[in-house]
């Protein structure tokens, strides 16, 4: 029941980064449950975009899945990868 309510909130998670950014994300994909791929605007950095998402993202955060996002550059050669709440399931 937790998952179903934690998958949940890692979509609306993402429609708030969505919002937050919307000059610099073009789209989502979700490679499995825990797994997202963000596919950045032409010309933007992965390391500019982890550095401004970085600062805020513990505002969006409020689920307890841990998941990672990777961060893709439009022409496909970089990408960052972001773990949310990794070691959140070690302090339990």
């Amino acid at each position: 029941m937790d998952t179903i309510k934690d998958e949940k909130k890692i979509t609306a998670f993402l429609k708030k980064i969505k919002k937050e950014w919307p000059s610099k994300i073009e789209r989502f994909e979700l490679k499995t449950a825990t797994v997202i791929y963000v596919h950045l605007k032409e010309g933007i950095s992965s390391i500019d975009f982890l550095g401004s998402l970085s600062q805020k993202v513990e505002r969006f955060v409020d689920f307890t899945m841990p998941i990672i996002l990777y961060h893709v550059e439009s022409d496909g050669t970089n990408l960052r990868s972001h773990p949310i709440n990794w070691y959140s399931s070690l302090s339990r």
